[in-house]
């Protein structure tokens, strides 16, 4: 059982989790509505700053449900499964809304561990550990990028590959098959046109399972 006042919910992929909370309004609730969504690369300190880079699995998995409350004490309950194909940080949105209309907000965060499918670790990116980041990273047009990391799973990885996306047009500015896996080091060169555009990471295990992931890139 989990409760939307908690710090932070941990979960395994595959795993079902229980929320379960009871709310209270001097007049009389209304309703309360859970909703669950991608934490969008960044995990959140309790200020409120987005602080160091987390990798999604690229699931659009997200949950949105609504009950109706009666009286001055309810309780509501939440029940989930966490697909194989999540990993990352998930924010946990509630609402609480009484007959009048008030709403009182609460959050927290759904981080997912995922041992089903490879796992790729940034150690270094463009000189600079991703686990330091605050927002998006920022390239100089032109500019030499230098990633270091490793792409790990329990069964072995087949094949992996690193992509760099033009968001406007959708079309692969370069690509790299990894000839290393453990331990890789690949040197690119940042398109010469500013834009926003998405560093992707694609793996494959020797059991078949894939995923991808990756982060937004500001070229200016």
């Amino acid at each position: 059982m989990n409760s939307v006042i908690a710090a932070e919910i941990e979960a395994d992929a595959g795993d079902h989790i229980h929320i379960e909370d009871i709310f209270c309004d001097n007049e009389a609730l209304s309703q309360v509505r859970y909703d669950i969504h991608n934490g969008e690369g960044h995990a959140h300190d309790a200020d409120g700053h987005e602080h160091g880079l987390v990798l999604h699995s690229g699931t659009d998995w997200s949950v949105l449900s609504t009950f109706d409350l009666e009286g001055t004490e309810a309780e509501a309950e939440l029940h989930v499964d966490v697909p194989l194909t999540a990993r990352g940080v998930w924010h946990v949105i509630v609402d609480v809304v009484d007959e009048a209309g008030n709403t009182a907000t609460y959050n927290t965060d759904l981080h997912v561990e995922n041992t089903y499918m490879p796992e790729f670790v940034l150690t270094s990116v463009n000189g600079e550990d991703p686990n330091m980041w605050h927002g998006e990273p920022t390239w100089a047009a032109g500019s030499v990028v230098v990633v270091e990391g490793a792409v790990i799973d329990e069964d072995g990885i087949a094949s992996a590959e690193l992509e760099l996306i033009d968001e406007a047009t959708e079309t692969v500015v370069w690509s790299v098959e990894l000839a290393a896996f453990d331990a890789f080091s690949e040197t690119f060169t940042v398109p010469a046109t500013a834009g926003e555009y998405h560093f992707e990471m694609k793996a494959t295990c020797n059991a078949g399972v894939s995923m991808e992931t990756g982060f937004h890139v500001e070229v200016e």
